[in-house]
């Protein structure tokens, strides 16, 4: 029996539904995995520009990654946690430059963010070199986990309210190896709580495209890597040039079998850059690739950092693209696309 979505993920040998479906293989909740609309003006509050959830062109807000204020998903009040570059004054804001920070926006209806972040980590140790960003946060016991990039590697630091973190070390979690990784920093996070512990995916940066490689920790500290090769690398297609920024989700099918999806930034052979999807069973073996991407498509953006929010009815997404298409616009920024697309968000809040 196999996993489908509407021709979109005929990827993955599985064995009956996922949470949440219908009955049998042929009724599963593909609309909410992709592909995704942008949302519309009336979808978003705040005063922000749909679909724009952050657009910032003095600190160039990016790469976020959006938790449940309270891990109940009848709720919508998130906490979402982005990076910025922070300019002394006077100095001419350019997008070009490394992230500095990282801070926590607040959102009532889980996508109109409140404007008036908290900063919660700035570049301090020497392994980070001046530079921290895209963020990956999780809930663990009662504490929020923040992952995050730097030169050097990939950091942890935890928090008990979400605002006030503290690193764990003195060194990344994850830095540098050898092998197919060729000593370069992995960077761009994605950790999920599996059974039995943790599974991060990060991106690296090869000189003939950025593949994805995995690694498992066991208590979110100590982590190895697993194989001796990327599990997605530059392929055919969409993301012929290059595979990178990941995001992971873990379903579960009615018969208790893991699907774990991971979405990722696709490059293809000619440099565009569209959100893609990939999933493999039961958190182990080969992905599998869905047969287009799932964001993007129809305009030259460039999304890429993808991080989603499901919810019952539907699933947000973020993405870090180009905030338009002239120059003044060219900075990166955060769009929302919502799957399925036929649905209707709740009325933002503020509005």
């Amino acid at each position: 029996m196999r996993l489908r979505a509407l021709g979109l993920l005929a990827m993955v040998s599985a064995c009956a539904t996922l949470a949440n479906s219908g009955g049998g293989d042929d009724n599963l909740p593909e609309a909410g995995l992709g592909p995704f609309r942008e949302i519309a003006t009336d979808e978003l509050g705040n005063n922000r520009v749909a679909p724009y959830a952050l657009r910032d062109d003095d600190e160039f807000a990016r790469d976020v990654s959006v938790i449940d204020t309270d891990g109940d998903s009848s709720t919508l009040d998130v906490w979402a946690y982005a990076a910025r570059t922070v300019f002394a004054e006077g100095v001419e804001p350019d997008p070009t430059m490394p992230t500095t920070d990282i801070v926590r926006h607040v959102a009532a209806d889980g996508r109109s963010f409140e404007r008036n972040p908290d900063t919660v980590l700035q570049a301090e140790a020497p392994w980070e070199q001046g530079t921290i960003g895209k963020p990956s946060a999780l809930r663990v016991d009662g504490e929020v986990w923040l992952y995050y990039a730097g030169a050097g590697g990939i950091g942890l630091a935890k928090s008990s309210d979400g605002v006030s973190f503290t690193r764990v070390g003195t060194a990344p979690v994850l830095d540098a190896a050898d092998g197919w990784e060729n000593g370069l920093p992995p960077t761009s996070p994605a950790v999920t709580s599996v059974q039995g512990g943790f599974v991060m995916f990060y991106e690296v940066a090869l000189a003939e495209g950025s593949a994805i490689g995995e690694a498992r920790s066991d208590d979110g500290s100590s982590w190895v890597r697993v194989g001796g090769a990327p599990v997605l690398s530059p392929g055919g297609g969409y993301d012929a040039g290059g595979a990178g920024s990941p995001f992971s989700l873990m379903l579960q099918s009615a018969e208790g079998r893991d699907i774990q999806v991971l979405y990722y930034g696709a490059t293809d052979g000619e440099g565009k850059r569209t959100i893609a999807l990939a999933a493999r069973v039961d958190a182990s073996g080969a992905f599998r690739r869905a047969a287009a991407p799932v964001f993007g498509s129809a305009n030259a953006l460039g999304p890429r950092e993808p991080c989603l929010l499901r919810y019952a009815t539907y699933t947000l997404l973020f993405a870090t693209q180009q905030a338009g298409t002239t120059s003044a616009l060219d900075f990166p920024a955060v769009a929302v696309g919502v799957a399925p697309a036929a649905v209707g968000l709740p009325s933002p809040v503020p509005p």
